[in-house]
């Protein structure tokens, strides 16, 4: 997206089969008893200042980190070489397809762009910074202009302007402010037990999340395309929940009540991998009433790693207290 400056026994494992020949990938679970209700609760805060990470499987917050603690996250080989920005600070990049690191960079006149929230590698505000030379990389050494974005209190955070490179394993991150000064070149070494390694232009890479394998939904603030009501495109921070990347699916359900849902239904659904499908759209604003209110009738099924079936629904925005930002949801395992 373009931003210029400015989602019985014999039954269940008749139907296991059945969907499990939908995804090609997929491996069948042991036969299983339906799990019990249970609920769960994403503590964002009143400024949306966290990302919490949530496990179905073991009905628990599994980590949680700030907005702040990171700025850009990097993908390997088996990722694509994919870098993304932090998009739960509406931070956004434009390159100036020039690789003179110490020309002034204008973001009135660069094509200032934001990540989508599919999750889609191919339509990341940085893009292609590489050619493929054989088996390697070879970097394009294009400059970027990088918009940090606003913290959970809506201040700026000012622009970073930055080149990526290549080396001994390494992704050389070539970093300074507008007007040239504070200029860095930082190694960033990419774990190979993670999917992402996160990175701070204050404090470098980050230890922050929990491993690929464990967690199920990223409950967060995120940058989206939004539509006017005279149909014109607008990007927007909402808060929401994100799906995690490596092998989780899921799929909306309107037609059913959420306690009647069971696993002969789901062949009724397309399960997708696209990260924002459960997104933001389970609450809507009462401004009338100046509150967040669920929207009722709407469920999702969820698919995990290990091939376990949930449905979810949103049952609340607000903690006990009455304090916005605490996504409170029922799940239950089918």
């Amino acid at each position: 997206m373009s931003f210029r400056p400015m989602r019985t026994l014999a039954c269940l494992l008749m139907m296991m089969f059945l969907v499990h020949s939908c995804f090609e990938d997929e491996s069948p679970v042991p036969p299983h008893e339906q799990g019990n209700l249970e609920e769960g609760q994403a503590a964002l805060g009143p400024t949306y200042g966290s990302q919490v990470y949530f496990d179905l499987s073991e009905s628990e917050v599994v980590a949680t980190n700030t907005v702040s603690d990171w700025d850009l996250s990097f993908s390997g080989e088996a990722g694509g070489w994919t870098i993304r920005l932090n998009s739960s600070r509406f931070m956004l990049a434009g390159n100036s397809m020039d690789t003179t690191f110490n020309a002034d960079l204008d973001p009135d006149v660069l094509d200032m762009r934001f990540d989508t929230s599919d999750g889609n590698p191919d339509s990341t505000a940085i893009g292609t910074w590489y050619e493929p030379v054989g088996d390697s990389i070879r970097s394009l050494r294009y400059v970027y202009l990088v918009d940090l974005g606003i913290d959970d209190l809506g201040e700026a955070l000012g622009y970073k302007k930055v080149s990526f490179d290549v080396a001994g394993g390494h992704i050389l991150l070539r970093a300074a402010n507008p007007d040239n000064s504070m200029e860095t070149t930082i190694p960033v070494t990419l774990d190979p037990q993670m999917d992402r390694t996160y990175f701070s232009f204050e404090t470098g890479v980050r230890d922050i999340v929990p491993e690929p394998g464990a967690w199920s939904l990223l409950f967060t603030r995120y940058t989206t395309m939004l539509v006017t009501d005279e149909g014109e495109d607008y990007p927007y921070l909402v808060v929401g929940a994100l799906l995690n990347p490596n092998g989780v699916q899921a799929a909306m359900d309107t037609l059913h009540d959420f306690m009647d849902i069971g696993i002969e239904d789901i062949a009724e659904l397309e399960l997708t991998t696209r990260s924002d499908i459960i997104g933001y759209e389970w609450k809507e604003y009462d401004f009338d009433a100046g509150i967040y209110t669920i929207v009722p009738g709407l469920s999702y099924v969820i698919r995990d790693r290990d091939g376990f079936y949930y449905k979810l629904r949103f049952v609340d925005f607000y903690s006990d207290e009455g304090i916005k930002g605490y996504p409170t949801f029922e799940y239950v395992r089918l």
